[in-house]
């Protein structure tokens, strides 16, 4: 019984403390290696693509192309901001609904003690506190309520197609400015509402429009003929 104790015994120790590998080395058995591919193993093919050796490849025709030049800026000066670049506006707008008008540009008879009898401007009469918008984007270079015969206006400078042009917006409520000289608007960003405030006899938009040189011209015929939208 000692013998075979000993026996297993030994034959523990030999399986606990000798490699696998070395216990069957003399494994004449012929296996296959773990790092075999499994058999049976589908082998994906990558794919091609393939063209036809009558295929051609058709040239683009660079003379179909024209490249411009983004139109250059006009620089605005602007009292107490400096200069301010300004970029052709892609959009022009009414500044109010234009369905109501009462004096056009040009002469005219004086409406009032003091009123001009050559008006440099269209009136609107949209009604009292109509929201007044400016035509075209642009900087605004003047936003007051001390504006004289004015009263409470508006001015922004515009670049329309190259040109410099200037929008005024004259009798504005008191109080309904929403802009600030140095301001970028764009079309139809609100300004203020219609009032009538400085030299006027009534609710109403007196809108001028000039130019570089400052010579008024008929905003009406101007709108009718640029407004976009």
């Amino acid at each position: 019984m000692s013998l075979a104790a000993m026996s297993l015994a030994g034959g523990m120790l030999l399986a606990t403390s000798v490699p696998a590998l070395a216990v069957s080395a003399t494994d004449t058995e012929v296996r296959a290696s773990v790092y075999a591919p499994e058999s049976g193993a589908v082998s994906e093919r990558s794919q091609t693509l393939e063209v036809s050796a009558e295929a051609t490849l058709q040239p683009i025709d660079i003379g179909e192309w024209d490249v411009e030049a983004a139109p250059p800026p006009i620089e605005s000066s602007v009292a107490g901001v400096g200069d301010v670049s300004l970029l052709e506006s892609p959009r022009i707008v009414w500044p109010v609904d234009p369905s109501r008008t009462s004096d056009g540009f040009g002469p005219r008879v004086a409406p009032c003690g003091g009123c001009s009898t050559e008006h440099d401007g269209v009136d609107f009469n949209p009604g009292a506190g109509a929201p007044i918008v400016s035509i075209a984007d642009g900087v605004v270079i003047t936003a007051t309520e001390a504006g004289g015969g004015f009263g409470a206006y508006v001015e922004v400078q515009h670049n329309i197609n190259g040109v410099l042009i200037t929008s005024l917006y004259a009798h504005m409520q008191y109080g309904s400015i929403q802009v600030s000289a140095g301001q970028r608007v764009s079309a139809g960003d609100p300004l203020g509402a219609v009032g009538s405030t400085g030299q006027s006899t009534g609710p109403h938009l007196h809108l001028e429009m000039y130019g570089a040189d400052g010579v008024r011209f008929d905003g009406m015929a101007w709108l009718q003929a640029n407004v976009t939208g």
